[in-house]
């Protein structure tokens, strides 16, 4: 049943990393409001030059405050999980070498001229 409900959640995030990958991807658009352009993506009707829809200020004000958001959220968690020693790379595999097998290291320095 845990394996279950791990592979649903894993499923979740998967179709919502697609809608927000195909979000940003596919509905990319401006808006010049007072001299300032503000570029964000959704959904809409119209081509990404000319959209058939307005923002009022404190809709876009509103949409960069949430981008903010969640770029600070991800780094805040990064930089915790980072601390805590856990990371979002894929580790190294552990390397078990037999008795007596020779390591070789490499390095950037070239070897000492005799």
């Amino acid at each position: 049943m845990r394996k279950y409900g791990r592979n649903i959640g894993a499923l979740l995030l998967l179709l919502l990393f697609a809608w927000h990958w195909s979000n940003i991807t596919l509905f990319p658009h401006a808006h010049v409001i007072d001299g300032y352009v503000y570029v964000h993506s959704h959904p809409f009707s119209g081509s990404a030059h000319n959209p058939t829809h307005s923002h009022s200020s404190q809709q876009l004000q509103l949409i960069s405050y949430l981008s903010l958001l969640q770029m600070t959220v991800a780094t805040l968690v990064a930089l915790v999980l980072g601390l805590a020693g856990r990371t979002f790379v894929f580790r190294a595999p552990h390397l078990t070498l037999r008795q007596g097998t020779p390591i070789r290291i490499h390095g950037l320095r070239a070897p000492p001229l005799c």
